[in-house]
């Protein structure tokens, strides 16, 4: 069996490994069937995200099939599940109010602990998730970043004919433009890569795409910052309507000018948004369930495993939406 596992910064190695023989009581054994990359892997690839920790297996998305499970675990051998990205402690203040993905404890899958880059894992049962049996592999592999999206557009006011902006054509930002295209809003795309934002335009004829630079005089009544840039985030402020929005759905660790009377004196609500809950998580699988829900354009390749420094060299080129990893085989 082989997990990828990277040394430190830059120094990633597939590296052959014993499969587990002993579980715990609530734990299960997941034979990974596809793994998909995130920023927060490309970020620890790179040495960018300060709190990681190395050596590490990195990786969080991944979507797998039972193999083994614990006596307490309510899997059984066969059950097709996806992973959690985080971990959390069930006790804490933000817990007990059901907001477990601020858990204060919360450790993070590849990040913080060894994550799920494995032809074979043993995670708690409590951190995946049942996926249907008729849900095709290629939809279901993008449930976990997708619930990202289901929790941070339920922050604002979101309606047919609602205009919003997204600024970014990540797969954050496309699987932003994907749910918004489907509750019928009016969608403005906003990247610097023209090619991004023409497979923007593959979910509908009617999305509208714009250079950042090329914003005039528009605002818009939520504005989705998906980029995780300084400028998307201060250009977020000037572009949103007075009584609108802005979700902020892309991370970064620059500080950013904060426009105190634009946002006082429109009444400004913005929203920071940070993964999903396990209702998050039920909704997203409801609608990849729907087949008239397009996500095609999000995923744009499939790779083997064993072709790793292939799939985060073009993850990393900003060339491509999501990039997938499969891990059965050699």
């Amino acid at each position: 069996m082989y997990e990828l596992y990277l040394e430190k910064p830059g120094d990633l190695k597939a590296k052959e490994i014993a499969t587990a023989t002993a579980l715990e009581d609530n734990e299960i054994k997941i034979k990974v069937i596809y793994g998909g990359i995130c920023g927060s892997d490309l970020r620890v690839f790179k040495g960018s995200l300060p709190y990681a920790n190395y050596p590490c297996r990195p990786g969080h998305e991944v979507l797998g099939t039972v193999v083994e499970a614990g006596k307490n675990s309510p899997y059984k051998a066969g059950d097709k599940v996806a992973s959690f990205p985080n971990t959390y402690c069930g006790e804490c203040e933000f817990c007990r109010q059901g907001k477990t993905n601020i858990c204060e404890s919360k450790k993070s899958f590849g990040v913080t602990v060894n994550g799920l880059f494995a032809q074979e894992v043993v995670i708690d049962s409590e951190f995946v998730v049942p996926v249907p049996a008729d849900l095709a592999d290629e939809r279901a592999i993008l449930v976990e970043p997708f619930a990202v999206n289901v929790h941070g557009l339920k922050r604002a006011n979101i309606t047919q004919g609602t205009s919003v902006a997204v600024i970014g054509c990540g797969t954050e930002g496309l699987l932003s433009i994907a749910l918004l295209n489907h509750m019928g809003a009016d969608v403005t795309v906003l990247d610097i890569n023209p090619a991004k934002m023409e497979r923007a335009k593959e979910f509908s004829k009617n999305i509208k795409t714009l250079h950042p630079a090329d914003v005039k005089n528009q605002l818009f009544e939520v504005v989705v910052e998906a980029a995780g840039a300084k400028a998307s985030v201060e250009q977020a402020f000037q572009i949103v309507k007075p009584g609108g929005a802005v979700i902020s759905l892309g991370i970064t660790g620059d500080e950013v000018s904060y426009p105190a009377i634009r946002i006082t004196r429109s009444e400004v609500t913005i929203y920071g948004t940070i993964i999903y809950t396990k209702k998050d998580f039920t909704d997203a699988m409801a609608l990849l369930q729907d087949p008239t829900f397009n996500v095609a354009p999000v995923l744009s390749k499939i790779v083997p495993f064993s072709r790793y420094q292939e799939a985060f060299d073009d993850a990393l080129s900003g060339n491509f939406a999501k990039i997938v990893l499969d891990f059965r085989g050699e």
